[in-house]
């Protein structure tokens, strides 16, 4: 979905109603002005007094208001208890306003539904998601270098992270410990025992530092630290799932309980 597109498209759209609503508001003043001199005209033939504009000539015409002297003319014969009913109509302009959202609906529908010049909510909101999920991306990307094994965060239910962290280990940590962790050269990474301490702090200090003495290298250099922050959640993932052939146990055993909350 190219957004910079929508969101061109949308400019111009708007330039276009502005466009039409002014242009709507010239024609108005403009028919009011051929009301106003076919009226006096009328007038004139007729004998009648002609009243030279005013604002308030023009707003009892736009409202249609009757005179509180002159109510007697639209007064209905319906008599209830000394309660008699006037034959006032709709004001004028809530005639021209709702003859306007009438005119108006059609343009809409034509715009969304027949001519899909304007993205629908389905649409915006999918829009909004892919920008906050870049948002996202740049935030997290310019945050990276910041995780340590203090700040390291156990994400093992964040589907995204895990996934990362089995690509990150499938590259680089399989040749020793195997495809499904079950260990090989290096210790058996499925099991409740741990050379090095199991909670994801200590995960990611062994992946950051790596194990010179048991041939284990430093990955400091090579991963950044939003990336040592993947493989060790995935690590933690891969707990209790007893792959076939899975290597002896080492190192001392750590409570499900430790492994899962540090």
């Amino acid at each position: 979905m190219n957004l910079s597109s929508k969101t061109g498209d949308e400019l111009i759209l708007f330039l276009v109603l502005v466009i039409l609503v002014i242009f709507a508001i010239i024609i108005l003043f403009i028919v009011f002005g051929i009301f106003q001199s076919l009226k006096q005209i009328n007038d004139e033939g007729s004998e009648k007094i002609v009243e030279s504009f005013s604002f308030n000539v023009w707003w009892k015409s736009l409202t249609g208001a009757v005179p509180l002297e002159k109510e007697e003319v639209i007064l209905l014969s319906h008599n209830y208890d000394g309660i008699r009913e006037l034959d006032n109509h709709l004001p004028p302009w809530w005639k021209y306003l709702f003859t306007a959202t009438i005119v108006f609906s059609i343009f809409y529908m034509l715009d969304y539904h027949v001519w899909y010049s304007s993205p629908n909510q389905e649409e915006e909101y999918l829009q909004e998601v892919a920008v906050a999920e870049k948002e996202i991306e740049a935030f997290q990307e310019k945050n990276a270098n910041s995780i340590d094994e203090n700040s390291v965060k156990l994400l093992i239910t964040d589907a995204k992270v895990v996934a990362k962290g089995k690509e990150i280990y499938t590259e680089k940590c399989v040749a020793c410990h195997n495809a499904m962790g079950e260990g090989g050269v290096g210790p058996n990474l499925t099991d409740e025992y741990w050379l090095h301490g199991g909670t994801v702090k200590d995960i990611f200090k062994t992946i950051k530092n790596g194990v010179p003495e048991k041939g284990m290298i430093s990955w400091k250099a090579t991963l950044k630290p939003n990336e040592m922050q993947d493989v060790s959640n995935y690590i933690l993932s891969i707990a209790g799932t007893n792959p076939p052939n899975g290597k002896a146990p080492q190192g001392e055993k750590m409570s499900s309980n430790s492994t899962s909350t540090k």
